[in-house]
């Protein structure tokens, strides 16, 4: 299992490796995006692979020290044991300590595997981190420049076309226009009054006597037109 993980490391971190000496287009927007979601997937599994070797420094540590504790308490228990004389049982929990020693040596060589390879791993990942962070800003630069060049290009032909409606009717004078409109106007007052001038309002003989008694009655008198003293 043992060898088969370290295959496994040595085969990721070469993949991390070619990634990040990836030959990239920077100025494609598309190119930089695959590029940026190449590198979070591979961070993602970058991560998890440094957390499982993490993992496993911090088993071998304490596997070490459960170890060298049963070594020093063997060691205090095969002292006792001569103490009072019994040898033949000292011998026995000297085998044991013999074999605790093989395997703590064992569990250091392992350890400092381990270790290596976990400083590995973390640097990679700290590696990817940094690669995705300046790929990530380059891709929004990228886009920010696509947009702001969208939006020129679209104000350019906005500008464009309203410069061709101006040059267009350059030769058309706007006091003529005004004139011309005054003009018309003259003509449609004319044509209004005229019009107001056919229309005559035939009074009722019969009843032109009333109305001549009744704006008498209302006349002001001589008196009333005179002002107060």
């Amino acid at each position: 299992m043992s060898t088969f993980l370290s295959k496994l490391r040595v085969v990721t971190l070469a993949s991390v490796h070619d990634l990040l000496d990836k030959s990239i287009d920077l100025n494609s927007p598309g190119v930089l995006r695959q590029y940026v979601r190449d590198l979070e997937d591979a961070l993602d599994k970058m991560k998890l692979e440094a957390a499982q070797q993490g993992g496993q420094v911090r088993t071998l540590t304490r596997e070490q020290g459960d170890l060298e504790h049963r070594i020093e308490l063997g060691k205090s228990t095969i002292t006792n044991l001569l103490k009072q004389g019994n040898e033949a049982a000292a011998r026995l929990k000297g085998q044991e300590v013999v074999r605790l020693t093989a395997q703590l040596e064992s569990n250091r060589s392992a350890l400092e595997a381990q270790t290596k390879a976990s400083q590995a791993l973390d640097q990679a990942v700290a590696q990817l981190d940094a690669k995705h962070s300046d790929m990530l800003s380059r891709v929004r630069d990228l886009e920010r420049i696509d947009r702001d060049s969208k939006a020129k290009e679209q104000a350019a032909t906005a500008l464009n076309s309203v410069g061709s409606l101006v040059s267009g009717g350059a030769d058309i004078s706007i006091d003529d226009i005004e004139s011309k409109m005054r003009a018309r106007n003259d003509v449609a007052s004319e044509k209004f009054d005229r019009a107001m001038g056919t229309v005559k309002v035939e009074e009722d003989p019969q009843t032109s006597g009333q109305v001549d008694d009744l704006l008498n009655s209302l006349k002001p008198t001589e008196a009333a037109k005179e002002p107060a003293a």
